[in-house]
């Protein structure tokens, strides 16, 4: 996943992918939840009507302390003399500020609401909890922009009311700000441009401002002045348009940031926007095309006998690879399902690691039904790399990121057993660099720039100490096959029985050193470690450990030092300093328990 983040980057995102995106947008969920999103703009408008108002105010107050005059005389009860009109503007003024507060809560209050409805109503089967966040933030980000461009429009249109000139430079203003993006995000990444103009927006304003004041001198000369009442509103006006501007270019980049979340978080399938482009190998696997090279592909190369039929095609990884599922008929008629997996060239090495492994281990069992597929065929055509599995005589039913965690688990019980050859460990350790070789990597210096204030409270000093012993204790945990990224593992069910179908993502590390730190990691571990504690296979793995809650205190600590480790390398720091104490806290645990065991095997000595 984190490849084709990358990718999603690196690759320019053109002006009619995003413009068939916004209509999409527009059709698919905000035209069914039309009149609530209505509510929201209407109440962003009385919002900014709410917040002019209540700078208004204090410029009539200043008026009246001046001249005794303001523009309430005659039409506010209680304004008659000197100190009521002080006491009905600074009431207003408070008044229309605690309105302006109120709408913009209820604004975010319905925003969350609505996204809460419009992902009910898409009934996306695929959604998790933090999915549904992120589908709540790019659910704000497109209202925002839609609330920032009916802003400035708004005040577009009272400038124009009030000065016609004034409102020619300031769409002057906002369409050279367009431009300008436009302009800069051909070489620049959206992020980059967002800051940039997030970090000048009072530059913008500023600029603004001057140019507004150019139109009021050019108007002072020519005789034709405003009053200064609509000089004051016109000048706000100026500034909330290109605030309301600057934010809208904010919120439009980050649409497009969120290109691809807001595709498959918001738009049904059918609707969805396509990224990238139609390229070679996407075209070879389009319905029509597919049948006329893979059908004679496979017969003539005698990998099915009869007439083979396509049941199912997916392109995954940002298309960059196929999963084709194959249906054949053996000699006695009975069906035999096959999965070939096409590369693009550019992940010819992931194909060659997939085979390398399945060379050794296809069809390994884990239970009565192989839970490795049968690797049947490899190799390269002029266009891909490709693996060709034999998945068994019934259909498998693929499992989401939702419906594969129950199967965890067996997931890695399953890969505690797959048999291993000293040559494929060999070329597993030469390739990828275990736990306790990255930990040796951190040094003290990683955070000679804490003052001494906050290594003593996060016990950096302390925690460097205690570093060398942990690196020792990780060396004792035994290694296995596990999976980089167990959320994203393909896997499917047959017959209520595991399949596991990509392995290109598997490693060779130290047990449980990819496992997602949770609450519940301990007894997690712990239930899988004693499920298998009994057999003389575990036993060899866990010969130094006494029990199989001593093993799960290992594997918990190695899971927390893997993390640790993780965010140092990604300059995480924060999240690495707040994860010490309880590194320190799990390897006290397992002193204390060494500690205690030689305790009483003297005690059992002395007596």
């Amino acid at each position: 996943m984190s490849n084709l983040a990358a990718h999603s980057q690196m690759e320019e995102i053109h002006g009619d992918q995003v413009r068939d995106l916004m209509a999409a947008l527009a059709r698919a969920v905000l035209w069914p939840f039309r009149w609530r999103v209505l509510t929201i703009l209407l109440m962003q408008v009385a919002s900014q009507i709410m917040l002019l108002a209540s700078l208004v105010l204090p410029w009539q107050l200043l008026q009246v302390l001046i001249t005794g005059r303001s523009r309430i005389d005659g039409w506010v009860l209680g304004a008659d003399t000197h100190g009521g009109k002080i006491a009905v503007l600074i009431a207003l003024a408070v008044l229309c500020f605690c309105a302006y507060a109120f709408l913009q809560w209820l604004v975010k209050k319905a925003i969350a609401r609505l996204s809460t409805l419009i992902l009910g109503h898409l009934n996306k089967t695929r959604l998790v909890a933090n999915h549904r966040l992120l589908g709540k933030r790019v659910l704000g980000v497109v209202i925002g922009a839609l609330s920032s461009t009916v802003i400035a429009l708004l005040f577009c249109l009272v400038i124009a009311l009030l000065h016609p000139l004034l409102a020619l430079l300031a769409i002057s203003c906002v369409l050279g700000l367009v431009m300008v993006v436009g302009f800069y995000y051909r070489f620049e990444r959206v992020q980059k441009i967002q800051n940039t103009l997030q970090g000048n927006v009072l530059t913008v304003i500023n600029v603004s401002f001057a140019l507004g004041f150019l139109i009021i001198v050019l108007d002072y000369i020519n005789g034709t002045m405003r009053p200064l009442l609509t000089l004051f509103i016109l000048l706000l006006g100026m500034r909330q348009l290109m605030a309301a501007s600057v934010n809208g270019l904010v919120n439009f980049l980050s649409i497009i940031k969120y290109f691809q979340q807001i595709n498959m978080l918001l738009l049904p399938r059918s609707q969805q926007v396509s990224l990238f482009s139609t390229t070679d190998f996407v075209q070879r696997f389009e319905q029509a095309t597919l049948k006329q090279w893979l059908l004679p592909w496979v017969v003539e190369c005698n990998y099915c006998h009869r007439e083979p039929e396509i049941i199912q095609c997916r392109l995954l990884y940002g298309r960059a690879i196929a999963h084709v599922l194959v249906c054949d008929t053996d000699s006695h008629g009975s069906p035999r399902y096959m999965l070939l997996k096409c590369y693009v060239t550019a992940r010819e090495n992931e194909a060659l690691h997939e085979t390398a492994l399945l060379s050794e281990v296809s069809g390994h069992c884990y239970g009565a039904i192989p839970t490795v597929p049968v690797l049947r065929a490899s190799g390269c055509l002029p266009w891909c790399s490709f693996v060709l599995l034999e998945v068994g005589d019934q259909p498998p039913q693929w499992k989401n990121s939702e419906e594969r965690k129950p199967w965890m688990n067996e997931l890695r019980q399953c890969l505690r057993h797959v048999p291993l050859p000293n040559r494929l460990i060999t070329q597993y350790t030469a390739t990828f660099a275990s736990l306790p070789e990255r930990m040796r990597k951190i040094k003290a210096s990683h955070f000679a720039y804490l003052t001494q204030e906050d290594k003593q409270r996060f016990q950096v000093e302390r925690f460097m100490r205690l570093w060398p012993f942990m690196v020792v204790e990780m060396e004792r945990v035994p290694k296995c096959l596990t999976v980089q990224n167990p959320s994203s593992a393909r896997v499917a069910v047959i017959d209520n029985h595991m399949l596991l179908l990509d392995w290109q993502g598997w490693v060779y590390d130290t047990l449980g050193t990819h496992w997602p730190l949770s609450a519940k990691l301990h007894a997690e571990v712990l239930e899988m470690i004693s499920s298998q504690w009994e057999s003389s296979e575990s036993q060899q793995g866990w010969s130094e450990f006494n029990s199989p809650t001593m093993a799960a205190n290992y594997v918990a600590l190695v899971a927390r030092a893997h993390e640790f480790c993780q965010r140092c390398q990604l300059n995480n720091d924060p999240g690495a300093l707040n994860m010490m104490a309880g590194l320190i806290k799990a390897y006290e645990a397992i002193s204390l328990a060494d500690e205690q065991n030689k305790a009483k095997a003297e005690r059992s000595i002395e007596h």
